[in-house]
């Protein structure tokens, strides 16, 4: 089997990212602009923005930026075990994963490692 790039698990890395920041946020679509709701909306999805996706060979680390607002922690977290599903799914299901939110003050982290075959 060939060895796969350092490239690829970067752009895996950055595409994994994308989709689950999508996920993540809230639609900001169909709030009147300048409204509470979509200011609050849109600094859930500020902070959600700054959250990262590490894929590696054998691993795979995932930290999500706590919003620093209440509610937005409150949805975060009341969504958690749909996010953690959704990294699962986006890998095929090869990672082992554990989530710990209180290991960062910023950042809740989930981290996995791959499940041999």
């Amino acid at each position: 089997m060939k060895q796969k790039s350092s490239f690829y698990y970067r752009y895996l890395s950055w595409t994994q990212k994308r989709e689950l920041v999508s996920f993540i946020e809230q639609p900001l679509d169909n709030l009147p602009k300048g409204s509470a709701a979509y200011n609050e909306a849109y600094k859930f999805n500020s902070y959600i923005k700054m959250s990262k996706v590490k894929v590696k060979k054998n691993k795979i680390e995932v930290k999500i930026r706590i919003p620093e607002t209440p509610g937005g922690q409150s949805r975060l977290n009341a969504i958690w075990n749909q996010i953690v599903d959704k990294i699962s799914r986006m890998n095929g299901r090869a990672f082992a994963l554990s989530s710990n939110k209180a290991e960062d003050s910023y950042f809740y982290v989930i981290e996995g490692t791959r499940i041999k075959h």
